[in-house]
């Protein structure tokens, strides 16, 4: 597989001249590409007071004072103060009385039920021990106050869940591969992107220092306006990198190889799936997840390889740091000669570029958020600046996506003890009193990081301007996708949301998916909800089938993408809701009859080409007429039924509280 490389040009939506004067690239002719005024030099003389210059750290970098030893050994998950012990302590005590709770109350009444009814500990559809354990591992994390603890847990985690990896054969791990990002170079398409809105900001005056933001700045992170409302402005990155305006990512590969005892008769496949982990955008890593990953490359078959990212986390990297890694790593893969990359031995090893029609992204919980909003990122802040555009992944898999940072829909708020994901995470950006003395604002580490750790230009000012930070930053496209503007989700890709009926995040998949459908008509959107599972099930397949059903369901996606893909190509005519369903060999309804010469030519194809065993009706296609999505119920045996699980979706729709604000100002 060669090299793919694309000459990367900037452009401003004024033509010829870019941003502040600048000839963009694609106006200086033999200077376009790697000349004084093209990619690597043409925005040069537009930075910023806030941007890493002459080798000094940003002002709002320098303001702040690091992090003490004893802070940083709790950002390590090192617990060394007397109330850590105790935490430990009472982690021990939860988890013992949960299992006495278990056994002596609920134990009884199930064997006088026969274990055919569910009560609030256990579900009558799981085994006991898995009700053991869950319960367990709740009631430890419900113990979890500070994120030193939560850091610590996360360590917990990582030795806990490789053992799983003892039981995968033919997979290859290669971890320690670092690459170094320039951040200067790898924003400029999106402050090209950004030149109008915050130009508009600094003819009227308003001040888009982190250090002291206006209101108006404040106010162009969440623009109203529907369709039509301008660019959400991104605000500046807050953690501290390198003095010379790098940072090192790192992250993992994971190859499926062939099994010399049983050879798959399936053709070598070049997919790459490029994957965020989850915890909450403040704890795991790639270790977390390298068992579930390494069983969906073999599930895809030899040859697949998967790119886990070591993303950067909170408190010490607020939003919209890890976005920014995502597009890194995007660039790391399909460009690895990038002028932003520069790549040590290790990961020159796997320098050759990957074709990005090849490419997948995936993430879970936080981390779906982060794929979710990566693609978003592309669609919004990066293509309409570079010509040519990126090729973006031909799928998206989203496991249980955290796309409401608020925790405002239902299921953000159940109580019941099936679910290890504590809930609520979020704080609704109209109640100061709440946040102020909410403990585990997972999303307020996420968006202003955490002042008594490590303190930045959001939390360093007092309570007062954090809240001001939060309740703006939370309402961001890129921050609460399922609740932006109409028309911001417009133009992604084919998007596979997996979730379950105990899901914390239930409502969070639910709600996207149907937002993604009605402005994605054209692409194919699949909603798979399982019965009686938890969040992010598919990490725990020692313990369920129907984790074991759900990755196998992931590699089913990537073909069936991967299929649409290439006969759109083929055919060369634009995705439409009706080419869809010639795929699905579903016929086309009169309604589609003006497009005349496209249909008949789609419908040719699709008649004389046998549909593959992975578009078979073996995957319930139950299309909502209203949406556009595949809603599927799965049982845990793996059976499929077209339909929706949960609270309905207008009531959803309503619960965010800035809703009915919105509507009285208008």
């Amino acid at each position: 597989m060669g090299k793919h490389k694309r000459p990367q040009t900037l452009h401003s939506k004024s033509g010829a001249d870019a941003p502040n004067g600048h000839k963009s690239p694609a106006a200086n002719g033999a200077n376009g590409v790697n000349g004084a005024n093209g990619v690597n030099g043409a925005f040069n003389a537009q930075r910023k007071p806030d941007i890493h210059q002459n080798g000094n750290p940003p002002p709002h970098q320098r303001k702040f004072p690091p992090p003490s030893i004893f802070q940083r050994a709790l950002l390590k998950g090192i617990l060394h103060r007397p109330s850590d012990i105790f935490f430990i302590f009472r982690i021990l005590t939860a988890a013992i009385w949960a299992i006495v709770r278990l056994h002596c109350f609920e134990l009884p009444y199930h064997i006088l039920t026969r274990f055919k009814k569910s009560s609030k500990q256990h579900p009558a559809e799981w085994a006991w021990w898995n009700s053991v354990f869950f319960s367990v591992i709740r009631a430890g994390g419900s113990k979890v106050s500070t994120m030193g603890q939560v850091r610590f847990i996360g360590h917990l985690i990582e030795h806990t869940m490789q053992i799983d990896n003892f039981f995968i054969k033919n997979v290859k791990v290669t971890r320690g591969v670092q690459f170094k990002v320039n951040r200067e170079i790898l924003l400029r398409p999106e402050r090209a992107t950004l030149a109008e809105v915050r130009e508009e900001l600094r003819r009227k005056g308003f001040s888009h220092d982190p250090l002291n933001p206006s209101q108006a700045f404040f106010e162009s992170l969440h623009p109203k306006g529907g369709p039509n409302a301008p660019v959400a402005n991104m605000p500046e990155e807050v953690g501290s990198i390198d003095d010379d305006g790098t940072y090192t990512l790192k992250g993992e590969w994971i190859e499926a190889l062939d099994d010399p005892k049983n050879p798959d008769p399936r053709p070598r496949s070049k997919t790459v799936i490029l994957y965020f982990h989850g915890g909450a955008h403040v704890f795991c890593s790639p270790k977390t997840h390298t068992h579930m990953l390494a069983r969906l490359c073999k599930a895809v078959g030899p040859g697949t390889r998967a790119f886990s990212l070591d993303y950067r986390l909170a408190p010490e990297n607020p939003f919209p740091a890890a976005i920014h890694d995502a597009f890194a790593a995007y660039l790391y893969l399909t460009e690895p000669d990038h002028a932003a990359l520069a790549l040590d031995e290790e990961s020159a090893a796997h320098e050759l570029a990957v074709d990005p029609r090849d490419l997948v992204v995936g993430g879970d919980s936080a981390g779906g958020n982060l794929a979710a909003t990566f693609m978003l990122y592309m669609a919004r802040y990066v293509q309409p600046s570079t010509e040519p555009k990126f090729v973006l992944p031909h799928a998206a898999l989203l496991l249980s996506p955290w796309t409401d940072l608020t925790s405002s829909v239902p299921a953000a708020k159940n109580v019941d003890w099936y679910c290890y994901c504590p809930g609520p995470i979020g704080i609704s950006p109209l109640d100061k009193n709440a946040y102020i003395s909410f403990k585990e604002n997972y999303s307020g580490y996420y968006l202003c990081g955490e002042p008594d750790l490590i303190l930045n230009a959001r939390n360093g000012f007092g309570v007062d301007r954090r809240w001001e930070w939060y309740s703006h930053l939370v309402q961001h496209p890129l921050a609460s996708a399922a609740y932006s503007v109409e028309g911001t989700l417009a133009g992604l890709t084919n998007t596979l949301v997996q979730t379950a009926t105990h899901d914390r995040l239930v409502d969070d998949s639910r709600l996207y998916a149907h937002r993604l459908g009605l402005e994605n008509p054209g692409r194919l959107t699949r909603i798979e909800i399982y019965k009686d599972m938890v969040h992010v099930h598919q990490a725990l397949p020692l313990l369920f089938k129907s984790a074991r059903i759900a990755i196998d369901n992931l590699a089913r996606f990537i073909e069936r993408s991967r299929y649409i893909r290439d006969e759109h190509e083929r055919i060369s005519v634009t995705p439409s809701r009706s080419f869809a369903a010639v795929l699905r060999k579903v016929p086309v309804r009169e309604s589609h009859a003006d497009q005349g010469g496209e249909e008949e030519e789609v419908a040719k194809v699709a008649k004389v080409k046998a549909v593959p065993a992975f578009m078979q009706p073996t995957m319930a296609r139950g299309k909502s007429a209203e949406d556009g999505v595949e809603w599927v119920v799965v049982e845990q045996n793996g059976r499929e039924t077209a339909g929706d699980e949960g609270t309905a979706i207008n009531i959803l729709i309503n619960a965010w509280p800035l809703r009915t604000q919105h509507a009285k100002e208008e």
